[in-house]
């Protein structure tokens, strides 16, 4: 190849690096890959540039004089255009990140972990906090953790406030405890709709990611006891009951499940006997 040629080549290469969009940083890459795989989300081409654009924004606003962590995040989310809150509806558009970005609008942990996605991406030091049936973000403030409540337009709310709804104010958790959390939302979406092994595939995930989660073993198990897995279900229930015995339904749970045990493993009075 000619010295000029080679030069050629060189520059379109180094032409296309500059081009090349900057790799995402970990849970914000777990977060896309789990709603493709368990979700069925087919939106992430678009969600990385929209990503990309949300981050530039906190990083523009953290730059301002006086600026917090705390209150650039909740302006990036909640300033016009705003993401919207959604309560009711349960539908994984909801809850998956790239569907999120898209409608503009999220759960709790469609919202929170939009949150930590961008807190990532700005290099913000941020937290997901999980509580019965709850999910929000902490941010740290020096040596405070600023709650940042995504169902209040990112208020900082009191103990009071989550124990009067949730009975607790609930715990940190890892972020591969917050891929658990997204993963248990899926199974009970595929749950819901009739689509039992995702959904075992999704508890499964659950589980994997987030080892102490006991509503996902219960789930787990539940799904398993439909498709006839009795003794996985019986195993799945025990690590739940272990995890938290007085978890709601689980003693209702087990109670049919050793019933259905039993009438499939105790033989039929009027059947002949082996000699």
């Amino acid at each position: 190849m000619s010295g000029a040629r080679r030069a050629v080549v060189v520059a379109l290469v180094a032409g296309a690096s500059c081009h090349r969009p900057a790799p995402l940083p970990p849970l914000t890459t777990e977060l896309l890959t789990v709603a493709s795989t368990l979700g069925d989300a087919t939106v992430n081409e678009s969600a990385r540039p929209t990503l990309a654009a949300l981050g530039a924004q906190l990083r523009t606003r953290l730059a301002r004089p006086g600026a917090t962590p705390a209150a650039a995040l909740v302006a990036t989310l909640f300033d016009a255009p705003a993401f919207a809150r959604e309560v009711d509806d349960p539908d994984l558009r909801f809850v998956l990140l790239p569907t999120v970005l898209a409608a503009r609008r999220g759960s709790c942990v469609g919202l929170g972990t939009l949150a930590l996605a961008l807190a990532e991406l700005a290099g913000v030091s941020a937290r997901g906090v999980v509580a019965p049936g709850h999910f929000y973000v902490e941010v740290a403030e020096g040596a405070h953790w600023r709650r940042v409540e995504l169902l209040k337009s990112g208020a900082e709310l009191p103990d009071d406030w989550y124990r009067a709804r949730y009975g607790t104010p609930g715990r940190a958790v890892t972020p591969r405890e917050v891929l658990g959390v997204v993963a248990y939302d899926v199974g009970n979406a595929r749950r819901k709709q009739g689509r039992l092994v995702e959904a075992r595939a999704a508890y499964a995930r659950a589980v994997a990611d987030f080892p102490t989660f006991a509503e996902a073993h219960a789930s787990l198990g539940a799904t398993l006891q439909m498709l006839g897995a009795l003794d996985d279900a019986a195993a799945a229930y025990a690590r739940a009951r272990a995890l938290a015995p007085n978890l709601a339904g689980l003693d209702g749970n087990v109670a049919l499940l050793d019933a259905e045990r039993a009438k499939r493993y105790v033989p039929d009075a009027g059947a002949p006997t082996r000699p």
